[in-house]
């Protein structure tokens, strides 16, 4: 058994940095899943409809790529709920129903 993990060991030492396989998570600069609303929009009709956002925010809780509009509360809050989970991140959530 012994000689089975020194010679693991050795072969991994042996292995050049970007060939070995990485497991930390998270490593770069701090991310965050932001849920946030409701915000006033218009709909097709003219009408004032709250909305809610969702994103992948940075440090000053600006988005680095796409935002997601919802006119659904459930809705947003789902899809925040999985990006934080799919993407180990913390969700910030500020939002409320209208």
């Amino acid at each position: 058994m012994k000689q089975s993990i020194h010679q693991s060991v050795e072969e991994l030492q042996d292995t050049p940095s970007h060939q070995r396989e990485h497991t930390a998570q998270n490593t770069g600069p701090w991310r965050g899943i932001f849920f946030d609303g409701p915000q006033a929009d218009t709909d097709a009709a003219g009408d004032e409809v709250p909305v809610w956002c969702v994103y992948v925010g940075d440090e000053e809780a600006e988005p680095v790529n796409t935002v997601y509009w919802s006119w659904s509360f459930s809705f947003a809050q789902d899809l925040a709920q999985r990006m934080a989970r799919d993407r180990r991140l913390e969700l910030i959530a500020e939002a409320s129903a209208a």
